[in-house]
């Protein structure tokens, strides 16, 4: 996905500087553009940039990220507006916050609704938390690679509704590959099951893909199931903060747990179905 936002902000006309845990990777990114350089650390990749943008799986990268006495970014970004687009909890985004005003660091959270095919497009949905002067300053290169950029309030609201969208789609994902499961094991062809679902109104676009990845079989990761399993933790802690009933998701919940315990925890969201067609 960082991949990917950082091409399109390259074709937006803007000079872009990348780091990635894997040297490879990063050098892989700078490849494709010649607007794209890597680096190989990431206080490096942040000297002199105006706009920071992190992409990391979960609060631990991201903490180390900004953080880490010695490697952290924050404390040498200088006049940079930071922005957060990791799914990550919403008390971590706030203490990020907090972080970056204490080092005099301008600070948004970011973070997207989309998969490798919408960030390909520019059409990636930006959610974001913070000041809206914040938000003016780096909409040119958050528009870069959005189809739409929504203003959800304070640092924290972003991260809430972001957990808050995954675990929706989570949700249905499981519950159609259970559905999926229990039709093929009560006799009904699978082929056929998936195709009668997938062209029924209460279908999304959304599960009319991950219903055509049950068909086929390809669970290539574009959402892994591991980081599926660690945004449904995020979204119960949310919820218990809230003190709010959650039944379905902690159900969901269980589900990408076994998952991620096991042999699919590196595939795509769509391959929790693998837990049906083997019971």
């Amino acid at each position: 996905m960082g991949s990917r936002i950082a091409a399109r902000i390259a074709e937006a006309g803007h000079t872009v500087t990348v780091w990635n845990r894997s040297p490879a990777a990063a050098r892989s990114v700078a490849e494709a553009s010649p607007s794209i350089t890597a680096t190989s650390s990431a206080r490096e990749a942040v000297a002199g940039a105006e706009v920071v943008v992190s992409m990391v799986a979960d609060d631990e990268a991201s903490r180390s990220l900004w953080l880490d006495p010695e490697t952290g970014v924050l404390e040498v970004a200088g006049a940079a507006v930071a922005v957060e687009s990791s799914t990550i909890t919403r008390g971590w985004a706030v203490a990020l916050s907090e972080a970056a005003t204490s080092e005099g660091v301008s600070f948004i959270e970011a973070p997207v609704v989309g998969s490798r095919p919408q960030a390909d497009a520019g059409a990636l949905f930006v959610l974001v938390g913070g000041e809206v002067t914040v938000l003016d300053q780096v909409r040119p290169v958050l528009d870069a690679y959005a189809g739409g950029v929504h203003h959800v309030g304070p640092v924290g609201a972003a991260a809430a509704m972001k957990l808050g969208i995954n675990g929706l789609f989570g949700m249905q994902v499981a519950a159609y590959a259970e559905i999926v499961g229990m039709l093929s094991k009560a006799g009904i062809d699978r082929s056929e099951a998936v195709g009668l679902l997938g062209n029924l109104p209460i279908t999304s676009p959304g599960l009319q893909r991950i219903l055509g990845l049950f068909e086929s079989g390809d669970f290539s990761p574009n959402f892994p199931i591991e980081l599926v399993e660690k945004d449904f933790r995020y979204l119960s802690q949310l919820a218990d903060d809230a003190n709010a009933p959650t039944p379905m998701v902690k159900a969901a919940s269980a589900v990408f747990a076994q998952g991620a315990s096991g042999a699919q925890a590196e595939l795509d969201i769509a391959g929790i179905a693998e837990l049906y067609m083997q019971q």
